[in-house]
């Protein structure tokens, strides 16, 4: 019998055998209860069973079953279990850029760890074109979840959730999300083929894409794992297409990162702090005085997302813009055709600083 993890906890023992079936059950029908699947009356056993009906072995596509220490396949592979999550990522062979990548958000989400009120607000943005009563019942998986601050959010209203991410974020995922039953985490690069095509329910990536190297190449992967009937939610970085207030503060930040993507992770969150404060005091807050007022060169500069958050929040996201190596915009007229190549139906897609795409696959 698998037990409830607590902070710090190893991999949960027991001896736990999983029959999964080469394909998941048909879409739609009663999923993780197969024949020789033990029914417990604690969640997180019965959603590390589920989310083994989806997982493969990223080395030979075979099945996975639990075993005391990690998950191993039927030609041997292992997989451990670390502190409260499953780990795919040892003996990876990432690139310069991906190495760097995975540095940067593991610093800051284990540095920027709290889950904070203002989460709730964000996820708002994020999550407005979404009919949460559809997910009910469903599996899904939120590719690069950082934190877990979307995946708690998320987890609310699906059956089970995979909260997956390349880097060290997963510690800080895994002590968010300790308390959430029916999400499991999972340490991966998100192009690691890891779960059988076309068998996921819904797939989140909120902010990651943009930080590939080849944003299409991920999306295109992450595509190929959507069930018919199957939604995935986008955010990507976008960029105007005309010259204004907004293009010209992405381009001064643009030349600062050229120097802050080199700093120590340490001190750029030092320095985080005293940028923030002059953005806030500069663009932020004469953007809400002209918005409360009715001034429309005011209302109009950019950051506007931030009138109505606390300034950590700013902090934050100062660093994240200043830290992460690579990073991608797009007008629509780009990322359109990545969703007809893909066989996605696009259901909604609005530019607010950023491109929130809702699609299906029909």
């Amino acid at each position: 019998m698998v037990t409830r993890r607590a902070v710090g906890a190893t991999w949960p023992t027991g001896n736990l055998s999983v029959s999964s079936s080469p394909d998941p059950a048909p879409h739609g029908d009663e999923r993780g209860r197969g024949e020789g699947m033990p029914v417990s009356g604690e969640c997180e056993t019965a959603t590390w069973e589920r989310i083994l009906m989806y997982l493969r072995c990223p080395r030979c596509g075979a099945s996975l079953d639990i075993e005391v220490d990690g998950v191993c396949c039927a030609q041997g592979h292992h997989y451990p279990g670390q502190s409260g999550y499953l780990d795919f990522s040892a003996g990876a062979h990432a690139d310069r850029t991906t190495e760097r990548t995975f540095s940067s958000f593991g610093y800051e989400w284990n540095a920027f760890d709290a889950i904070r009120d203002e989460d709730e607000s964000f996820a708002a943005a994020y999550f407005k074109d979404l009919d949460f009563g559809g997910l009910a019942g469903r599996v899904g998986l939120d590719a690069g979840c950082g934190k877990g601050r979307f995946t708690q959010i998320l987890a609310r209203h699906l059956r089970t959730l995979i909260a997956l991410d390349g880097s060290e974020a997963v510690d800080a995922a895994a002590r968010n999300l300790r308390d959430v039953g029916n999400v499991g985490v999972v340490r991966a690069d998100l192009r690691t083929p890891l779960f059988a095509r076309e068998s996921l329910d819904f797939i989140a990536s909120l902010g990651v894409l943009h930080h590939l190297d080849d944003p299409r190449a991920g999306f295109e992967h992450l595509a190929a794992y959507l069930a018919p009937g199957g939604q995935m939610l986008l955010y990507l970085y976008s960029r105007p297409d005309r010259i204004g207030s907004r293009s010209v503060a992405l381009a001064l930040a643009s030349m600062m990162r050229r120097a802050t993507i080199h700093l120590p992770h340490p001190f750029l969150k030092l320095l985080s702090g005293p940028i923030a404060a002059v953005l806030e005091l500069v663009v932020v807050r004469p953007g809400l005085w002209g918005q409360r007022r009715g001034i429309a060169a005011l209302s109009r500069l950019p950051m506007s997302t931030y009138r109505d958050k606390p300034y950590r929040s700013l902090v934050l996201d100062t660093f994240d813009r200043l830290s992460a190596p690579v990073e991608h915009r797009y007008v629509w007229a780009e990322l359109e055709p990545w969703f007809a190549r893909a066989g996605l139906v696009v259901d909604a897609a609005r530019d607010e600083t950023g491109w929130f795409v809702l699609a299906h696959r029909a």
